[in-house]
């Protein structure tokens, strides 16, 4: 049990510590963002493959609402599925043993790419809404000894920001909470213009 416990504690500090490191990435400017054209049905769907065995441990249904027509935009693969693993990894932090999540992935009028993904939890504070975006701010729900170093979602909203797009988090009139992702139907206007574009790839310095 003590040696069970050791290793959680070095599990957790070493998730952390690469959480800080992307935080510092971030910050710095030092990481880069590789923009390629991506159908996010297949990204999201890897994250979802990963996550299975989470979400089979609680119990948890998750329903897929993804278009058949596809969902491309220009994303850096791993960093787009690091925002999808971490508010997904989230919902089922969340959930009730049993209950459902929903992701749908859809175009807005204005041809903007938006994934919503909505769960069963207890919600979100009204006055944290906005907070639990910021570095080392968790919901006051989390309570329960769950764990957690409050970057994961600090972390999503840097990458989206660097990508051009916006994340935010409401509360459904039904209860539990909703994450919405939205990306811009054009590359986003932080692209490095000093560096050649090729048609595979762009590359984008990641904002403080």
């Amino acid at each position: 049990a003590m040696f069970d416990d050791i290793h959680g504690a070095g599990q957790r500090m070493l998730t952390l510590v690469n959480d800080l490191l992307d935080v510092s990435k971030i910050d710095s400017t030092v990481g880069a963002i590789h923009l390629e054209s991506n159908d996010l049905r297949g990204l999201v769907r890897g994250v979802i493959r990963e996550l299975h065995p989470l979400l089979a441990a609680r119990r948890l249904q998750l329903v897929t609402h993804l278009p058949d027509e596809p969902m491309l935009a220009r994303v850096d693969p791993p960093r787009f599925q690091q925002v999808v693993r971490n508010v997904l990894a989230n919902a089922i932090k969340f959930s009730p043993a049993g209950s459902r999540i929903d992701l749908v992935g859809d175009h807005t009028p204005s041809g903007e790419l938006r994934l919503v993904l909505r769960d069963q939890g207890p919600g979100i504070p009204v006055a944290e809404l906005e907070t639990i975006f910021e570095a080392f701010v968790q919901s006051s729900n989390t309570k329960d000894g769950s764990g957690g170093t409050g970057l994961g979602l600090a972390i999503c909203r840097k990458i989206i920001d660097a990508h051009g797009g916006r994340i935010h988090a409401q509360n459904r009139p039904e209860g539990g909470a909703a994450f919405h992702v939205v990306l811009p139907a054009r590359p986003a206007p932080t692209i490095d213009e000093s560096e050649p574009e090729s048609e595979a790839a762009a590359t984008c310095r990641l904002a403080a």
